[in-house]
């Protein structure tokens, strides 16, 4: 049996939403083939095996945890004592459920990357990426997919610059943290006064935000893909229902009564025209291609209703309860989704180019001496 690691949790805005798809991601995984160690990140940046990892409510209470303190270290899943290290096993892929912050930009993908460990997730670049709405947006422009006009502003910039930056962009606008996710930090303007208090709530998140055009009357369909025996898959599409001018984080997780069920907030599949159905399945296609990402991410997408045009909105590379209700009409559950994103992590790889080079430099500066190092190098 192969020995994974669920890590979730984490230091970001989003470290609750992370928990709750950790837990659904425990709960799914075939037990009969793997041995599974849930790895809780705290808020205090350590990660900890908990005594009650399936206790939600242990979570809510502390960023510290009842549970023994572990690390990773060459391949190992560690136990941390006294300041030693104790291997408990080696883990054959990590299971990333980390939304956000440090745990989708790159960051703790690449510290898997030094331990060698395979993850679930998008790599390192492409996760850097994904996590920031104003490098996407650029990115997706230069692979010929439609974004609504926006700006990008750094703390630095005055208020004037505010003011020139937006003078080619009419109201309404809205106004995002470029590094966040689940609508935090987000607001919506009609005029300069709404704008200027918006750019405040989106710094106090982030200190790079966006400000874009924002639609009047638009639908927001959503689409995940995965591969598949190296076959690109998107997934049917979801049409996500709120009752404000976008979708806020309590639509998205705080919405859902005793007796009200997740389908009653969503069109699934959404009722779209089949062209642009085909569409916006090909624009998921074609970015989860460019970006060369593996795993199971979800693109959302905002469809004016006047012009039919449809804008890619943002992608996210770890997706709330890793998207795997956006398969269930193709019999693919969350715990065969997981096993596909396991093997396919492990067998990429074994698959890497590990380049190996011999340059000959230091012994060369071996043979000159110690103060060889001291000697200027000259590139040729």
């Amino acid at each position: 049996m192969k020995n994974i690691a669920v890590v979730y949790g984490g230091t970001s805005c989003e470290k609750d939403i992370s928990v709750i798809t950790g837990m659904q991601a425990i709960k799914a995984i075939e037990k009969r083939e793997y041995n599974v160690y849930p790895v809780f990140w705290s808020e205090n940046g350590k990660f900890y095996l908990p005594d009650k990892y399936g206790d939600i409510e242990a979570y809510s209470k502390s960023e510290y945890i009842d549970g023994k303190e572990v690390m990773f270290c060459h391949k190992n899943l560690c136990l941390l004592k006294k300041n030693k290290l104790k291997a408990i096993s080696q883990i054959d892929c990590v299971l990333l459920c980390t939304h956000g912050g440090k745990g989708e930009n790159g960051s703790i993908q690449g510290y898997f990357e030094i331990e060698d460990i395979p993850y679930t997730s998008p790599d390192v670049i492409a996760s850097g990426i994904g996590m920031d709405k104003g490098i996407s947006k650029i990115f997706c422009k230069k692979i010929s997919l439609p974004v609504l006009p926006y700006v990008v502003l750094s703390k630095e910039d005055k208020e004037e610059n505010l003011i020139k930056s937006v003078s080619k962009l009419s109201f309404p606008l809205i106004v995002k943290p470029c590094r966040q996710g689940s609508s935090i930090g987000i607001n919506i303007c009609d005029n300069m006064d709404m704008l200027k208090d918006a750019v405040e709530i989106a710094f106090e998140y982030d200190d790079k935000i966006m400000i874009e055009k924002a639609l009047k009357d638009f639908r927001e369909i959503n689409c995940a893909c995965m591969r598949i025996n190296n076959e690109i898959l998107p997934s049917s599409l979801e049409e996500p229902i709120g009752w404000k001018e976008f979708l806020s984080f309590e639509d998205k997780y705080m919405s859902h009564g005793k007796n009200m069920k997740v389908s009653s907030r969503r069109n699934f599949p959404a009722k779209l025209d089949s062209v642009i159905e085909q569409k916006i399945k090909n624009m998921t296609t074609k970015l989860y291609k460019a970006l060369n990402l593996k795993g199971i991410v979800r693109c959302d997408y905002l469809l004016d209703k006047k012009s039919g045009e449809v804008y890619f909105n943002e992608i996210n590379t770890i997706p709330g309860s890793l998207a795997g209700y956006l398969y269930e009409d193709k019999n693919l559950n969350l715990r065969k989704i997981i096993g596909i994103m396991i093997e396919y992590a492990i067998a990429e790889n074994k698959e890497k180019t590990q380049p190996r080079f011999s340059s000959g430099v230091l012994q060369y500066y071996a043979k000159k001496g110690s103060n060889a190092c001291k000697m200027p190098i000259k590139k040729v």
